[in-house]
């Protein structure tokens, strides 16, 4: 860590039930409002319209769960004809990315298709993408704080990632009383995803002292908090925890990018509709004790700072939080069996997640930690 840096321009407004106010601090003059069904069926929808009055000039709540390139296409033609000057994600990490990809499509020339150059493997023209604003309504994905938005093509199964500085978001607004209509199951993945985001980011050969420390203090945050709210979903004090310990996370993976945990969660959620979350978490006791092998005192300085002897005592907890929220539920839910998973290996080994990894791993490496966090018990 001897060169590091750290860019994150995203302006940050924690606002517990202060939504309205930091909506109508927005200067742009043609919004497009990008979200889900169930936030215009929820009534969200209607106060961000009551706030932005004539500036919103559309509002766009057809995104669905893990956002599939074709739908974005969609989604994209419809907006050409708006021209907006600013986009808006409100919801989850789906709208979010999905608002940063119809950002990054939008200044291309009309006709292009974001389909067409990410299975091609195009570059996009130089035109910076349109300004984002970020509106989170869990606690998990950080993308309110990233400049990375992955999508999805289903025709291809295949996961892809759109990227840029100029996709960091301009502003982000979180709101933690938006996280209280949460679903125990969203919670609890959302939550996973955060922690995973975090651990990633440590044992991550991109890591900095800035990204550690933030990564250390969601996980003090989150692993105290997350199990607390499956008990008490409508604490706000906690939902406001698990958001700053999810955005801190966020920060930490703008800088680092994932690695081996993410890299071995893509192909599950395409083939078994496993929720990014879960996919991404089952495997991280196992990831921590694979990369304490080749600890440089990080993992060790990190357990001691959350109140455990070492990495592989950090583990055993890692576990037993697991075990607690009832992972394994959500594996046998989706009727996702260890044969499968290990089938998929050589699909879990992504080279440009995999290269991320404090310590190498191979195919075998990759099938050894599914197989033993599939044996945890």
């Amino acid at each position: 860590m001897d060169n590091w840096s750290f860019y994150n321009p995203t302006h940050i407004e924690f606002c517990p039930e202060g939504l309205d106010r930091a909506i109508r601090g927005i200067n742009y003059q043609r919004i497009a409002l990008i979200t889900t069904p169930g936030f215009t069926k929820r009534g969200v929808v209607a106060h961000l319209e009551k706030a932005l009055v004539d500036r919103l000039a559309i509002v766009c709540d057809t995104v669905q769960p893990n956002p599939d390139i074709d739908a974005i296409d969609t989604t994209a033609e419809r907006l050409r004809h708006i021209a907006p000057d600013c986009l808006i994600g409100l919801g989850g990490g789906s709208s979010l990315d999905t608002a940063k990809a119809l950002a990054r499509i939008l200044t291309q020339p009309e006709g292009t298709a974001l389909s067409e150059h990410l299975r091609a493997g195009l570059p996009f023209k130089n035109e910076r993408a349109l300004p984002v604003i970020t509106v989170p309504t869990t606690a998990g994905t950080g993308s309110e704080v990233t400049p990375f938005a992955t999508v999805w093509d289903f025709r291809e199964q295949k996961k892809h990632s759109v990227t840029g500085n100029d996709l960091f978001p301009i502003k982000a607004i979180l709101d933690p009383t938006l996280t209280l209509c949460l679903p125990e199951s969203l919670t609890i993945s959302s939550g996973l995803d955060a922690i995973s985001h975090a651990l990633e980011s440590i044992w991550n050969k991109n890591a900095s002292p800035v990204s550690i420390g933030l990564a250390t203090q969601s996980l003090a945050i989150s692993l105290k908090v997350l199990p607390g709210l499956k008990e008490k979903p409508f604490d706000l004090a906690n939902r406001s925890a698990m958001m700053s310990a999810s955005l801190l996370a966020g920060m930490a993976i703008s800088q680092t990018r994932t690695a081996l945990a993410h890299s071995i969660s893509y192909p599950l959620t395409l083939g078994f509709d496993l929720p990014h979350g879960i996919a991404c978490s089952f495997t991280l006791p196992e990831l921590l004790k694979y990369n304490a092998e080749a600890d440089d005192g990080r993992l060790k300085r990190l357990a001691v700072a959350l109140g455990y002897e070492d990495a592989l005592e950090l583990a055993d907890a890692l576990k037993r939080l697991l075990r607690s929220l009832g992972v394994s539920r959500f594996l046998s839910r989706c009727e996702l069996k260890e044969e499968q998973a290990l089938a998929l290996t050589h699909e879990m080994f992504t080279p440009g997640r995999a290269v991320n990894n404090l310590r190498p791993a191979s195919v075998e490496d990759v099938h050894a930690i599914v197989r033993n966090a599939f044996n945890a018990g």
